[in-house]
């Protein structure tokens, strides 16, 4: 494939969707569709740029060994999902300072210490370049969703790591939450 062009649809402030016009190998014409959250100029399509980062995922885990999750409402689904806390990168913050943002925004827990454990990966290639760093925390304080954002419908639970497994098998659970709750 090879790509010919690139056509804004849309102008929103957190996501746009682009039509890409392609030529394949038979020489054939074809359009694609692919939703952004960056610019234009940006388009990983345009940059082949795939180090960098719009968004984190956080996987908060307190010293008694429990994971934090977030009961949330998802227009996408007209319904709630269990996921990890997360968020979009704000200009000039490093991933690091924008996971302890959004971890705070969320849960109102601070971070003891953090790692980023997964480099900048696509969330759903087929349909978006949206990326995302995932950073493992070891957190504190107390529980609250009182910082999160207007339109956040959040509840924060606590599961017992040892008993992730099960949550995952009975609930309704994003597949980057599920497969971080089975992997760590």
């Amino acid at each position: 494939m090879k790509l010919t062009g690139v056509k804004k649809l849309t102008n929103s402030k957190f996501l746009n969707m682009y039509k890409l016009d392609l030529i394949n190998k038979s020489g054939n014409k074809k359009e694609y569709f692919v939703a952004s959250r960056r610019e234009e100029e940006e388009l990983a399509a345009l940059t082949k740029n795939h180090n960098k980062a719009d968004a984190v995922m956080i996987i908060p885990i307190t010293e008694n060994d429990e994971f934090i999750i977030l009961k949330q409402f998802r227009p996408a689904i007209n319904d709630f999902i269990f996921e990890f806390p997360a968020g979009l990168i704000d200009s000039g913050e490093d991933i690091i300072g924008a996971a302890k943002r959004e971890l705070f925004e969320e849960t109102g827990l601070e971070a003891i210490n953090s790692e980023i454990i997964l480099k900048p990966s696509y969330t759903s290639v087929g349909m978006t370049d949206e990326s995302i760093s995932v950073v493992k925390m070891l957190v504190k304080g107390e529980v609250t969703s009182d910082n999160a954002e207007e339109d956040e419908e959040i509840e924060v639970i606590k599961i017992k790591k040892a008993e992730g497994k099960e949550f995952v098998k009975n609930n309704n659970v994003s597949i980057k939450t599920a497969l971080a709750i089975l992997t760590i």
